[in-house]
């Protein structure tokens, strides 16, 4: 057995090294031991080079294999810090070589499209570059004339390009594990394998103009991916998203090596970029705080842009400050379209149909065109037009884009004496008070709307407009568009989303919280739609189901009503949504190991390392998992057994918490193994605690190549084992020696798979 160091590295305290079993083959080892480290492989702000400078054999630049003339130059034009970036112009193709063979590294660089440009720029990464082989991993492509970002080697990966402003292209590289994860401004683009061709490395980035309009790049980074996260990241609400509750707070990742944080917080992105202890700004909001989150006293305003940063505060001796990066968010609107709107009318003429009147024809940015056929027209004067929602809704305003053909200057088919009702049931009307007439459209092309109605939140699910005159000499009347808006009063976004599959089935319900007047919320869940059982009653957005023992592949349906007895109505019905649980429960897919940050296999499954009479090694000679044959996913646990003089071989999972394997109709432990005809005589077995269940197929299945199912019926085990497992042990009983692969662990609702 191999014996070797593992250097473990303890963030903010220093470094120590244990003594275990480990071995490193051609890799990098980052050790980031202090608040001065940052892992920083490789940085380039241009700040270095006179403007006008070709790059070509400066800092490790050329034009494509060193032809000078395809060498970009530096640039003042555009800058993302400092004064300077370099310009990509059509005929540049530059290269910065690279020599990067093992790790996992996060790759950024800072990309500037002007608008009103054209043709297709590309951003290229080789894993594959010197000695004239080429290997791309990572071929971006922009296409400045229709906006969108591509990528070569995933079909379904698109964007929208970002024109006029610094984006930042981020690939996380992840060479040990051939993966690549594509963020373009900030959101993921694409993840995939990284090699398509050659070996696992990083050996160019390429910036190519292809005959394309000029970009500009700065500040381009390669960084430790470890390293990478001593800031903080991950926020919640994610940046520049929109529609973001009142109510929210304020969640984060911490950096690796943070201690207390300080948050930034207002309407100004200007000063919450800038501010610091010294210069608070005003938008100081917490100093030297604990928690991972931020909570605001009271709501914040509808509709609202705020920016928010966290910066990361190193403890002793140093206590130094890491500024974090600026994010924004914008919140909910006071009110929201309705879409499921039915249109019908006393007359119509021709295809000029009612529903013309609310499907967005003619409409482009919330401006409307001039042509007639977008338009309801009515077949005479006077004329009812009637709107039908698919449930009630408490109605705040309603726009209306009137006639706006071009002959309504001197013809005037807009309506103009009108009245608007509204109704529960569409059988009792009421008339809405104040609004008497409806002004003209200009009749020409990008028309605003100019008739905003007021409803005050009453409650209807009907609303029709009766209109007894035009504002000219047409003898027809005419709209071009109507949008309703109402105040949101039922729950929406459930979590999980209506008609998920594969479910766990010990979840928490989730919604975003919509009734603004709900005191309360009743949740009902069920396996029947029409007949749903209250699960609880809560005053948050969410609910456990542990209580409620879900069954495995199960379609379940919930329902969330919003209530407050001192509102009319006092309940407001939200819609059914449904969920199905997954056919089995994952106890280890072997997906989660890794050889960094401390998720390193043998770690958790635990062998006969420092245990003569345990011969089971994990992992192998490298201490790693399994990738080239697997049963599902990327990667399976191998199992060296018979070493040494020992008789028994076992690897042992000890879980953290007790486990209750008599929940949700669970009949069944599979496993899937993998025999090797190298292998010599062995009994497998497993243990679930004390209880050891032997093979009960042929034992010469440990050296017949390929996946074996094992099913063990849990029925049989006793009920005080079933319903405490806290440790899971896989064990070969021989004298002989070999390899055995373990891969998805499963509990199932069936014991005779």
């Amino acid at each position: 057995m191999p014996w070797v160091s593992r250097i473990f590295c303890d963030i903010g305290k220093g470094c120590q090294m244990s003594i275990l079993k480990y071995s490193v083959v051609a890799s990098v080892l980052v050790c980031v031991c202090s608040s001065a480290s940052t892992g920083v492989l490789y940085f380039e702000d241009f700040e270095s080079f006179d403007v006008g400078v070709s790059l070509d054999g400066k800092a490790g630049w050329e034009g494509w294999y060193g032809n000078a003339g395809a060498a970009t130059s530096v640039s003042e034009q555009y800058a993302f810090s400092g004064t300077k970036s370099i310009e990509v112009r059509s005929s540049t193709d530059i290269v910065q070589v690279l020599d990067i063979t093992a790790g996992k590294w996060v790759l950024t660089a800072m990309q500037y499209l002007p608008s009103g440009t054209n043709g297709v720029t590309r951003f290229h990464i080789q894993n594959r570059y010197r000695n004239g082989a080429i290997g791309r991993s990572v071929q971006w492509s922009f296409s400045l004339g229709d906006g969108v970002v591509g990528d070569d080697y995933d079909a379904g990966a698109s964007a929208s390009i970002i024109y006029d402003e610094w984006v930042e292209l981020k690939l996380v590289i992840d060479l040990d594990n051939d993966s690549v994860e594509q963020y373009y401004d900030g959101k993921l683009f694409s993840s995939r394998a990284w090699v398509f061709s050659g070996e696992p490395e990083i050996q160019s980035i390429d910036l190519y103009g292809n005959g394309a309009s000029s970009v500009y790049y700065d500040d381009i980074k390669i960084q430790d991916y470890l390293s990478s996260l001593i800031l903080a990241h991950d926020p919640g609400p994610e940046s520049e998203v929109t529609d973001v509750p009142r109510d929210v707070v304020l969640t984060w990742t911490p950096g690796r090596l943070a201690d207390t944080h300080d948050i930034y917080f207002g309407t100004n992105g200007e000063d919450v970029a800038n501010a610091d202890r010294n210069n608070p700004l005003d938008v100081l909001v917490s100093r030297g705080q604990n928690e991972d989150a931020f909570y605001r006293d009271g709501r914040l305003d509808f509709e609202q842009i705020y920016y928010w940063r966290v910066d990361e505060v190193n403890g002793a001796p140093d206590f130094s400050i890491l500024k974090g990066s600026l994010w924004s968010f914008t919140t909910e609107p006071y009110s929201i379209p309705i879409t499921n709107i039915t249109a019908t009318a006393s007359s119509s003429f021709g295809a000029s149909l009612p529903e013309k009147s609310i499907d967005g024809s003619g409409l482009v940015d919330d401006l409307h065109g001039s042509s007639a056929p977008d338009m309801w027209i009515s077949a005479g004067i006077p004329a009812t037009i009637e709107y039908a929602f698919d449930r009630t809704y408490k109605l705040h305003e309603l726009w209306v884009w009137n006639s706006n053909q071009l002959i309504e200057a001197f013809v005037g088919f807009g309506a103009k004496d009108v009245v608007v009702e509204h109704s529960l049931d569409g059988e009792n009307w009421t008339v809405l008070q104040g609004v008497s007439q409806l002004a003209q459209a200009p009749g020409t092309n990008g028309y605003a709307h100019n008739n905003q109605i007021d409803f005050g939140g009453i409650n209807a699910q009907y609303v029709r407009i009766a209109i007894s005159s035009a504002h000219g000499i047409a003898p027809q009347v005419s709209l071009s568009e109507v949008r309703f808006y109402s105040i949101p009063v039922i729950a929406r976004e459930p979590e999980p989303e209506s008609g998920a599959t594969q479910v766990a089935p010990d979840l928490t319900l989730s919604w975003r919280r919509n009734g603004r007047e709900a005191d309360h919320h009743n949740i009902y869940l069920g396996t029947d739609p029409g007949n749903l059982p209250q699960l609880g009653s809560v005053g948050d957005s969410s609910i456990s189901t542990l209580a409620e023992n879900l069954g495995l592949s199960q379609t379940y349906y919930w329902r969330v009503d919003e209530v407050n007895e001192a509102e009319t109505p006092s309940t407001w019905v939200g819609e059914v949504w449904n969920f199905t649980t997954a056919d089995s429960i994952v106890i280890d897919d072997m997906e989660s190991y890794a050889d960094a940050e401390f998720l390193e296999i043998w770690a958790t499954w635990v062998d006969g390392f420092d245990d003569p009479a345990n011969g089971a090694l994990v992992g192998g000679a490298a201490g790693i998992p399994e990738t080239e044959i697997v049963h599902g996913g990327r990667q399976s646990l191998p199992i060296d057994y018979g070493d040494g003089a020992a008789s028994n071989s076992e690897a042992t999972r000890t879980f953290a918490a007790a486990q209750d394997w008599s929940r949700h109709g669970v009949q069944g432990l599979v496993l899937y193994f993998h025999g090797n005809v190298t292998n010599t005589a062995g009994s497998l077995y497993v243990k679930i605690n004390d209880t050891q269940v032997a093979y009960d197929g042929d034992p010469a299945d440990l050296q017949r190549i390929g996946w074996h199912e094992w099913t063990i019926d849990l029925a049989a085990l006793p009920a005080a084992t079933r319903g405490a497992v806290s440790s899971l042990t896989i064990g070969i009983d021989s004298g002989g020696t070999g390899v055995v692969l373990i891969d998805d662990i499963l509990l199932t609702p069936d014991a005779h798979e």
